[in-house]
């Protein structure tokens, strides 16, 4: 089999060849050898190819060519939720990582199980949500979880790991990159269904009203410099909304995203918006915008100090 998988693993597990594109909400990514893991039992092999994790393919931007590695993803035995009883008057709800989290919040809020109404809209698998802390203005992620299962990096055995050791902040789990995330423990709070659901509706209402929800987008790019600013402000007060390169365009309505509104954009494009966002940004405002997406097989430069980027393009 190709890029290390062997005959005996992916005779268990579904394994394909994927353009990136048909996985991600940008519609946006070259080739890949994707694997699906259906079985705990094939998790050190799995492993030991040094895949890249795909969740959602939601905040992504995958290069044209493809991923440098191969890739895989969660299936069946981490895509179960069931109830853990109630402790100091909360439930505690086990979800793995494969489960969608718009199904989970709906489940949620027909059941009242308060806590997760704040994330109504963020498009994510459980596991995508735990690796960058999804959130919004009302809620993260991390402030209803327990613990969570994982792998870190180096290691073979999952592993728990409470709350308390895990150091999350904004968009970011505090774990080191490439800890694997199999499922979590949410604590929620019994509360009533209709007040639950009229809540997610109001906050997904508002954020379909200032954002591009119905054209593929990786979501925000950037993550906001400061509370005081917001990176779509900024971008927005650079000039740069409704800016084009090629299929991309910076958003006529948040300018915190790029969207692909034909569905032809290619990753080279985006990557010249990035870098054009990115040089202004430094230039006439001193702020060094950092990435909030996820980029595979796209240059090192996107990450790099904004004072070493090559003169803008006209």
């Amino acid at each position: 089999m190709k890029q290390g998988f062997s005959a005996g693993f992916c005779a268990r597990n579904a394994i394909e060849e994927r353009r990136l594109a048909e996985l991600t909400t940008f519609r946006i990514g070259g080739p890949a050898t994707l694997i699906t893991v259906h079985h705990r039992d094939d998790l050190r092999e799995a492993l030991a190819c040094q895949p890249l994790w795909l969740g959602k393919g939601a905040n992504l931007l995958v290069g044209d060519a493809g991923p440098p590695r191969p890739v895989a993803r969660l299936g069946r035995a981490f895509a179960e939720i069931s109830e853990r009883g109630l402790h100091d008057g909360r439930l505690l709800l086990h979800v793995g990582a494969a489960v969608d989290l718009a199904a989970l919040l709906n489940r949620c809020l027909a059941a009242g199980w308060g806590g997760l109404e704040g994330l109504a809209g963020v498009p994510a698998s459980i596991g995508g949500a735990l690796r960058m802390n999804a959130g919004t203005a009302q809620r993260w992620f991390f402030d209803v979880v327990a613990r969570v299962e994982c792998v870190l990096p180096g290691e073979e055995q999952p592993r728990w790991l409470e709350r308390r050791e895990i150091p999350a902040a904004y968009r970011s789990c505090g774990l080191p990159a490439g800890t694997l995330f199999l499922g979590c423990e949410l604590a929620l709070t019994p509360d009533d269904p209709q007040r639950l659901r009229a809540t997610a509706a109001r906050l997904k209402a508002a954020k379909a009203a200032s954002q591009p929800l119905a054209l593929p987008s990786a979501g925000c790019v950037f993550k906001n410099p400061s509370r005081e600013l917001p990176a779509g402000r900024l971008i927005d007060e650079l000039g740069f909304k409704g800016a084009r390169c090629g299929g991309a365009e910076v958003s006529t309505r948040h300018a915190n995203f790029i969207v692909n509104p034909e569905r032809r954009a290619r990753a080279e494009d985006v990557v010249r918006l990035i870098r054009r966002i990115r040089r202004r940004a430094w230039q006439e405002r001193g702020i060094a915008l950092a990435l909030e997406i996820e980029t595979w097989g796209c240059p090192d430069e996107l990450r790099a100090d904004p004072a070493q980027l090559p003169e803008e393009e006209t």
